[in-house]
C-alpha cells in the first residue's frame, strides 16, 4: 500500500523542481499526523483504562486463530449452523451440511498474530512526535537552501540531473504499482539511483572546487577567466542536482517511515553544505564574476546556510524518550 494516499492524486513529474521539497514536507506532515493519532490511541486504549496506574502498553502476545475462506453465504449458514467444524487426521476442517447431512469440507488455516500493538510502530511514532519541532526548523532551513540551490540555474537546463529524474520517475512508477513486492522493489531502484547521483556528483563538485582553490586555473593566463567561469557553473548545477536527489532520498525514507534512515541522509547532507559549501563560499565568492555584481552575493547567502541535524540524532538515538500524553487538559508524563 501506498504511504500518502494523497500522492496519486498530485501531478507527479520528475521535473518539477518544486517536487522534493514539497513531498518532504507532505511527508514531515504526514506522518507527524500519525504519531498524533498513535499516542491519542495509546491514550484511549491503554492511559485511561490503566487508571491511577500509567503504563505504556507492553509487546503484544503472539496467539494463534483458525480461519477459513469462505463467501457472505456461506458465513451465514455457519450462523444458522450449516456448518460445523470437525477433526480430519490431527487437522481442523470446516464441513458444509447438504441435504440434511454434512458433506464438503473446507480447509481450515492456522495464522499467528499480535494481541497487542506493536512496539516497534509505538516507539517509532512517538520518537517522531518529540522530534517534531526541531523537524519542523530543519524543513524551514530545507526551504532556505532550496531557494539559493535554483537561484543560480533558474530557466536554465541542468545537465547533472540525469540520474536524479531516473530516481524520482521509479519513484512516481512505485506509487502506481499495485503489487506490493514490485513496489518495493522500485521503491529501492529509485532510492539507488538517487544515492548514485548524490555520490557520482559530489566527487565532481569537491573536483572542481580543489581546481579553484589550487588556481590550477593559473597555467592558462589565456583562458584563465573561461575555466574559472566554467568551474563555478558547473559547481552550481552539481550543487543543485546533490540538493534535488538528497531531499528526494530523504522524502521517500520519510514516506516508508523509516524516520533514523532520513535523518542519515539530512545529517550527511549537513555535513556536505557545512564541509563543502559553506566552508568554501568566500574563495568561491572570490572566483565568482557575477557575485561581484550583486549586493547580497550567492556565496555570501550559502556562507550563512545551516541545516541543524544533530539535535534530531541526538533525540532518535536516546535510549530514554520521555513522551507527554495529554487528553482535555490532562497531561501525563511517561518514560519508556
Amino acid at each position: 500500500m501506498n504511504e500518502l494516499s494523497s500522492l496519486q492524486a498530485m501531478a507527479l513529474s520528475p521535473y518539477d523542481d518544486s517536487l522534493p521539497a514539497k513531498l518532504l514536507q507532505e511527508a514531515f506532515d504526514f506522518r507527524v499526523q500519525e504519531a498524533n493519532l498513535m499516542t491519542e490511541r495509546i491514550y484511549r486504549d491503554v492511559v485511561k483504562k490503566s487508571g491511577s496506574g500509567i503504563t505504556i502498553p507492553k509487546e503484544g502476545e503472539e496467539k494463534l486463530r483458525l480461519t477459513v475462506d469462505t463467501s457472505e453465504e456461506m458465513l451465514q449458514d455457519y450462523k444458522d449452523g450449516a456448518i460445523k467444524l470437525a477433526q480430519e487426521k490431527g487437522h481442523m476442517v470446516a464441513q458444509l451440511k447438504e441435504n440434511g447431512k454434512y458433506g464438503s469440507k473446507l480447509p481450515i488455516k492456522e495464522e499467528t498474530y499480535m494481541d497487542g500493538p506493536d512496539s516497534l510502530e509505538v516507539q517509532n511514532a512517538l520518537q517522531l512526535q518529540a522530534v517534531q519541532e526541531a523537524l519542523e526548523t530543519i524543513s524551514e532551513q530545507i526551504q532556505a537552501i532550496d531557494e539559493n540551490v535554483k537561484e543560480v540555474l533558474t530557466g536554465q537546463q541542468n545537465d547533472r540531473l540525469g540520474r536524479y529524474y531516473s530516481g524520482v520517475a521509479l519513484f512516481i512508477e512505485a506509487n502506481n504499482v499495485t503489487d506490493e513486492a514490485f513496489r518495493k522493489q522500485l521503491m529501492a531502484q529509485s532510492v539507488k539511483a538517487l544515492s548514485d547521483s548524490v555520490f557520482q556528483l559530489t566527487l565532481t563538485l569537491q573536483t572542481d572546487i580543489l581546481y579553484l582553490a589550487r588556481k590550477e586555473y593559473d597555467r592558462n593566463k589565456k583562458t584563465k577567466f573561461n575555466l574559472i567561469n566554467e568551474k563555478i557553473d558547473s559547481i552550481n548545477r552539481a550543487f543543485m542536482a546533490i540538493h534535488q536527489a538528497t531531499i528526494m532520498k530523504s522524502a521517500i525514507y520519510c514516506l516508508q517511515g523509516e524516520i533514523k534512515a532520513m535523518v542519515s541522509v539530512l545529517q550527511e547532507y549537513e555535513r556536505f553544505i557545512m564541509g563543502t559549501i559553506v566552508g568554501n563560499a568566500e574563495m568561491l565568492s572570490l572566483c565568482d564574476a557575477d557575485e561581484k555584481r550583486k549586493l547580497d552575493g550567492t556565496w555570501k547567502k550559502r556562507a550563512a546556510l545551516q541545516l541543524e541535524v544533530s539535535s534530531v540524532v541526538a533525540q532518535l538515538q536516546s535510549p530514554d524518550s520521555v513522551i507527554y500524553i495529554q487528553d482535555k487538559g490532562e497531561e501525563i508524563n511517561e518514560s519508556f
